[in-house]
């Protein structure tokens, strides 16, 4: 069964919809977004494997338009995986903006990603996508 989504509130609509019935967003407009947009947009996705897909793929545009979204989705995120990749992309992103999310987030409460940027300046950017990186005490810079 194919399932649609407000583009907006992300709640299951009608296939033929014009205005959702939930939001009021009119779907119309989404189909005059740029590509750029509509994967913003979707960072508010329901269904987190979405989510981290769009997320990967942002940071291989380098999308710096992005770069607010994550902020806010770093506040209210629990899972660990989708900060990660949030992490990572923000690193290809490279901005004035993405750098100073990373090191506000070098004191998250999940030690996994505090250690995660750590290694990220322990090692050239290369380097540290070609390698998997064990988080224990071992690694040292």
């Amino acid at each position: 069964m194919i399932h649609f989504f407000c583009p907006s509130c992300w709640r299951v609509i009608s296939e033929n919809i014009i205005i959702c019935p939930y939001c009021h967003y009119d779907l119309r407009k989404f189909n005059t977004l740029g590509y750029d947009d509509k994967l913003i947009l979707s960072l508010r996705h329901p269904v987190k494997e979405i989510r981290r897909l769009i997320i990967f793929i942002i940071g291989l545009k380098k999308l710096k338009k992005a770069v607010a979204e994550f902020e806010r989705m770093i506040e209210g995120e629990d899972d660990p995986i989708i900060l990660l990749e949030i992490v990572k992309a923000l690193v290809k992103i490279n901005s004035k903006e993405a750098r100073e999310i990373l090191d506000k987030m070098r004191s998250h409460r999940f030690q996994i990603i505090s250690r995660y940027i750590e290694r990220i300046e322990c090692l050239p950017i290369k380097e540290f996508y070609d390698k998997t990186i064990i988080f224990n005490n071992r690694y040292t810079c």
